[in-house]
């Protein structure tokens, strides 16, 4: 009798497996021409059916076929390296991994260090992420990046405020989280607040090529701070803002002009913010 339940269970889910397949072909048909391999990803629902009890090894998979098609875009020499349409392949495929198994932290921690970047993926991130936080609640991780996402990319000191504040509340959250959801919630100073919080993240990440990658953004971002904090000196000191960043080393307010690692050039926009002709992304990004 014990036998006999399997193959029952395995003739009644065939038929959902052959709906399974019906659907990927009609889904692939359906794609631009040349696109099918690089576009396409199975949802995570019909995944979950058709992998039986292997949800875990299946969404393994998944998740590595999401790495080894980011890895390979990296041989590329045309730009943007990675079209639009492939970062929604590559959401899609997290969103499957997660949905087959929603505690596995690697496909979270990957999409964060990725798709809002490079990818401009904001909410669909913070999507993901929300169902990280959901499932692992034990992790301060998860809605520490929501909150970095909403104060960073959307702007949205009082919903960062709010992630932060959850962050502080979980096992192995440090002190600095809590400081930030205050500083947050008073509207601090964007790009200190910024560096303070790459600088939190970079003692977190793990994988070697997002921690380089933080690491120029990080060095970006203190360079903006030097020269606004610059310009503002020479606010204080002369009544008006410099006609140009090339002022604060002709007053001796700074020895140089810091260098953008993204390869742009600093300048002063005409409501006297610190921009770069970089926009903080690499060259072969755009």
């Amino acid at each position: 009798m014990r036998r006999v339940v399997p193959i029952i269970l395995l003739c009644a889910l065939l038929p959902l497996h052959a709906v399974s397949l019906r659907y990927a072909a009609q889904a692939r048909k359906a794609l631009p021409q040349g696109r099918e391999e690089a576009a396409y990803a199975i949802p995570g629902p019909i995944l979950k059916i058709t992998s039986l009890e292997f949800d875990g090894l299946a969404s393994d998979l998944m998740f590595l076929r999401a790495l080894v098609f980011y890895g390979s875009t990296y041989e590329r020499k045309e730009k943007p390296r990675v079209k639009d349409w492939e970062w929604q392949r590559l959401y899609r495929e997290l969103t499957a991994a997660t949905d087959l198994d929603p505690y596995f932290r690697d496909p979270y921690y990957f999409a964060e260090g990725t798709l809002p970047w490079d990818g401009h993926l904001v909410n669909e991130t913070n999507l993901l992420l929300e169902k990280g936080s959901k499932f692992r609640d034990w992790d301060w991780l998860m809605p520490f990046y929501v909150g970095f996402n909403h104060f960073y990319f959307l702007q949205d000191n009082a919903q960062a405020s709010t992630y932060l504040m959850e962050a502080s509340k979980r096992p192995g959250s440090s002190v600095t989280i809590a400081s930030l959801a205050t500083r947050l919630a008073v509207k601090g100073d964007r790009t200190e607040t910024a560096i303070v919080f790459l600088e939190q993240l970079l003692t977190q990440e793990k994988d070697e090529e997002i921690k380089k990658e933080y690491k120029v953004r990080l060095k970006a971002l203190k360079g903006i701070w030097v020269l606004e904090k610059a310009v503002a000196s020479y606010n204080a000191s002369f009544g008006k803002p410099p006609a140009s960043l090339n002022a604060l080393v002709e007053r001796r307010l700074l020895r140089q002009i810091p260098v953008d690692p993204y390869g742009g050039t600093f300048y002063l926009d005409e409501d006297g913010a610190v921009k770069t002709t970089s926009d903080l992304r690499h060259k072969e990004d755009k």
